[in-house]
């Protein structure tokens, strides 16, 4: 359990983000399908990348894999599984087993690689009779699922005997992610053609280079989120670029409708806060998904109507994030308006805590998203879990104490 409170709203200091976990556990995986000893520096401290990284550097890979609450691990070894001799059991928490992976292994399946589900149809946990002789060939997967799924089958294409011809059916969601792992991919070595809604990738090797993780422009949304609320802020962010591979660096435009102002410079990026603050926002997230409740929460703060979209593949987070948000903010007297794929929030709503405490949902970006609100209350926030935002961000409340804040834990 954690207390929190602001004990100004006005905010200044510097905050260093640590490194992406998109991007250092697509490298991690890039690493270990080439079979290579190149080195990779600035690795995310996140659970996540410690998990994916604990796993891969086993001598030999272990039949029992336990990947806890890590979905993009789980996602990702399912493919490479496949293509590595042995038969591996694949499992996770009990949330992880909530969330399908059916379209991920369906299209594993026609590869010509037999995987069991061990409990239910179309969930983790399951059981790989890997190969390390696949042919490839075409496949097709709805692009309105995670594109992990995506991101797991291209990781893995270069390695398969006639490469891999992957059709996307429309509409596909967070396609910068897919852009992501596709332009990391070319720095290591692999060519390929993204031709209308099939993605061409043939049989090659990577590229053995050092390579260094960029830091994490996701993790910046919770500190957009605290410049935005407060009166006035001036905070330092080393490390990001606007030259970035994360399609998440959208976070600056974002922002700037929220009286956030972002200044690019040869060290990184400070953020300030002025004025110019809209009354009423609608933007479709379906290409940013995980900026979706710090800016809800920004919104609900500052009394903006705000209406955002595109946001199906929130379902199948770590919690239902649609659900998981809407519960926690009514604990500050917001009313959200939610369906499968989009949430509202009406204006002019008075924030005010009613002393209940924050649950995590078992979801590290349910807490981050709430905390900025301690600018707009008076009492602490309770949270009921200081650790779970060690998941991708660590040093999140070290972080919000170096810009002034009182943590109590």
């Amino acid at each position: 359990m954690v207390e929190i409170n602001a004990s100004s709203n006005r905010i200044e200091g510097c905050v260093q983000l640590s490194a992406s976990k998109s991007i250092s556990n697509r490298l991690l995986m890039i690493k270990a399908i080439s079979n290579s000893s190149f080195e990779l520096y600035n690795l995310s401290e996140s659970d996540d990348t410690k998990i994916l990284n604990q796993i891969l550097s086993n001598t030999s890979l272990p039949n029992e894999i336990n990947c806890h609450h890590a979905g993009t691990t789980l996602r990702f070894l399912t493919a490479y599984l496949s293509t590595i001799k042995g038969t591996f059991r694949v499992f996770g928490s009990d949330r992880m087993h909530q969330r399908p992976i059916k379209p991920l292994v369906d299209c594993i399946h026609k590869l010509g690689i037999e995987i069991r589900y061990l409990e239910n149809e179309g969930f983790p946990p399951i059981e790989i009779l890997g190969n390390e002789t696949i042919e490839g060939g075409e496949l097709t997967i709805p692009g309105n699922i995670s594109s992990q799924f995506i991101s797991a089958l291209l990781l893995i294409a270069p390695k398969l005997k006639n490469g891999l011809s992957l059709r996307i059916i429309d509409p596909i969601l967070s396609i910068p992610y897919i852009k992501m792992t596709l332009s990391l991919m070319q720095e290591m070595g692999i060519k390929y053609v993204w031709d209308k809604n099939t993605i061409h990738i043939e049989h090659q090797a990577y590229s053995t280079r050092n390579l260094a993780a960029e830091n994490d422009w996701s993790s910046s949304s919770f500190i957009y989120s605290l410049a935005s609320l407060s009166n006035e802020s001036k905070i330092e962010i080393p490390h990001l670029y606007s030259e970035s591979v994360q399609g998440d660096f959208y976070v600056s435009e974002l922002y700037s409708h929220l009286g956030v102002e972002t200044s690019f410079h040869k060290g990184g990026i400070t953020i300030k806060k002025n004025n110019q603050v809209s009354t009423k926002l609608e933007f479709n997230l379906s290409d940013f998904p995980d900026l979706a409740l710090p800016y809800v929460v920004s919104c609900a703060g500052l009394g903006i109507e705000v209406y955002l979209s595109g946001l199906e593949s929130l379902k199948i987070k770590e919690s239902d994030r649609l659900v998981s948000i809407k519960k926690e903010l009514s604990k500050f007297n917001v009313e959200c308006e939610i369906n499968d794929h989009s949430i509202y929030v009406p204006k002019n709503q008075l924030i005010k805590y009613n002393g209940m405490v924050i649950d995590d949902h078992n979801d590290h970006r349910i807490p981050m998203s709430i905390a900025p609100l301690a600018i707009k209350t008076e009492s602490n926030i309770i949270f009921k879990d200081s650790l779970v935002v060690n998941k991708s961000y660590p040093l999140f409340w070290d972080d919000l104490k170096k810009l002034g804040f009182n943590i109590v834990n």
